[in-house]
């Protein structure tokens, strides 16, 4: 009896650990840079207000058609993931680039922050993050999403300044991400210069 309860306690801790492992794994990362091809792609034709794929493996945020490529020119992949904790998180899971979407979460937000938050994630890979890591990331993805969403036509000056409020009762984090008011002023910078 006492064998069968130690054994079923180390099979809820290896299966907490491979979850812990698996989920460890979408957020690691390590480090190099230096391909072609990277970027990421909004289109217009989508239809619905959350997150999904369609058949042809693209994505759904805010009602568009997203994609999005690496520094090597690998689609990256975006999964729904509920109690993310999070808007959304950039990683590798088996060299196999990802991007993990809270639908609950991503859902409360206006559309264009939506798109924000994806080319903040799709930034990730695109300018090679998972290998090459340094403290700078976090402000790097915001310049880059805003710029792209700028070149690209998805934003426009008042967007991001819609973004404020929402970023407001943000504090930052310990990976980079400037408190709410700072990103905010930040992210209009990056806007307003080349």
């Amino acid at each position: 009896m006492q064998v069968n309860g130690l054994l079923r306690s180390i099979d809820a801790v290896l299966r907490l650990l491979a979850r812990v492992v698996g989920l460890a794994l979408v957020f690691f990362s390590v480090g190099t840079s230096g391909f072609a091809h990277a970027g990421s792609t909004v289109m217009a034709d989508g239809a619905g207000r959350s997150e999904s794929r369609d058949e042809r493996g693209k994505t759904l945020i805010a009602g568009r058609n997203v994609s999005c490529k690496d520094i090597r020119g690998v689609a990256v992949h975006t999964m729904q993931i509920a109690n993310l904790g999070d808007v959304g998180r950039a990683g590798i899971i088996n060299r196999v680039p990802i991007i993990a979407i809270d639908p609950d979460i991503i859902g409360k937000l206006p559309d264009k922050l939506q798109l924000f938050f994806y080319q903040h994630e799709c930034a990730h890979h695109v300018l090679g993050h998972w290998f090459q890591m340094k403290t700078s990331m976090e402000t790097e993805a915001d310049c880059w999403a805003i710029r792209h969403g700028r070149d690209h036509g998805i934003f426009r000056r008042e967007d991001v300044l819609s973004f404020a409020p929402f970023l407001a009762k943000s504090g930052g984090s310990v990976f980079g991400h400037l408190p709410g008011p700072e990103r905010a002023k930040y992210l209009l910078k990056c806007f307003d210069t080349l």
